[in-house]
């Protein structure tokens, strides 16, 4: 707890040992994976963790007790890595929880989707559709909706500027499709699938009016406040985060509104910072304690409970 506020991270990336091979594995004209491991982290300034998912959980639960965080919703960042979170979240139920990137142009993604939901008890899929090239409203996706409404479960959505900083450090494009890039895109999708809890993350990640669009047309969309948001500098408004929270506010309301920090490479660990400053602002803006509470913690954990 900082000062009177428990913390729900909503957006944290476990990036292990697993993950790295995975990415490296996949990009053209590579080297030996221990060559281009080594590259990676020489370019990114970062550590690679072992392949070990109980044991980096073990890390991440030391880190956050340090900085007094309570409870994080992990991300398995790259399909096929699945299995990392499953593991960190069972060793840790009460503090971590889990969703998983799914490939919706994978003929496995519902044998995945299944088995990670139903059996494994993971809270999510996280999807790009941008980088996937594939609109969210696409027929091919129905299956998968109909499974996340029946777990009543959550789907993390990344529309606007898309940045993967493990692919720049691995020196692989991110090459992305901006006509997949709207969050109105989804506001048919969530209107028919009203179980499912959608989350737009990073506030919108420079999709500014399009999210707060979707929010108001749709009461089972949710935003998380993740990370940096460097988007700012380069939207025409020039917004800074007071202006974004107060627009949030006004079209989600405090009870759609996750806080998120981006965490995930090491050795940086978490950014406290983020909640630091975003802490610190929700409080100069004289936002109600309770409505604090909510956005830091209670909004999250609502989300995960059984319904």
């Amino acid at each position: 707890m900082i000062g009177l506020f428990k913390i729900f991270d909503a957006h944290v990336h476990l990036y292990g040992g697993t993950y790295f091979k995975y990415l490296v594995r996949q990009k053209p004209n590579r080297l030996d994976i221990a060559s281009e491991l080594r590259a990676l982290a020489a370019k990114g300034h970062i550590e690679l963790p072992g392949d070990d998912p109980v044991q980096l959980a073990k890390r991440w639960i030391d880190i956050i007790d340090k900085w007094k965080i309570e409870r994080l919703m992990l991300f398995s960042s790259i399909p096929g890595d699945e299995e990392s979170v499953v593991q960190a979240v069972q060793s840790y139920p009460d503090r971590l929880s889990g969703m998983f990137t799914i490939d919706p142009n994978s003929n496995l993604m519902m044998e995945t989707a299944v088995r990670r939901l139903k059996e494994d008890k993971l809270r999510g899929v996280v999807m790009y559709p941008s980088f996937s090239q594939l609109n969210v409203s696409d027929e091919w996706l129905l299956p998968l909706y109909n499974l996340l409404q029946e777990c009543r479960s959550l789907m993390l959505v990344h529309f606007g500027k898309l940045v993967i900083r493990p692919r720049e450090y691995a020196c692989m494009a991110t090459t992305t499709e901006p006509a997949y890039s709207d969050p109105k895109d989804l506001i048919p999708v969530a209107k028919k699938f009203s179980g499912i809890r959608f989350i737009i993350p990073n506030f919108g990640a420079g999709k500014f009016e399009e999210t707060l669009a979707l929010g108001k047309e749709c009461p089972n969309v949710y935003v998380d406040t993740a990370g940096s948001n460097l988007w700012m500098q380069e939207h025409a408004s020039k917004p800074d985060l007071r202006i974004v929270f107060q627009k949030f506010l006004d079209a989600f309301g405090p009870g759609r509104i996750l806080f998120g920090s981006d965490s995930g490479m090491l050795p940086r660990g978490y950014r406290y910072d983020i909640v630091d400053n975003q802490l610190k602002l929700l409080q100069e803006m004289r936002l109600p304690i309770a409505d604090i509470k909510k956005i830091f913690y209670e909004n999250m954990a609502g989300l995960i409970e059984p319904r």
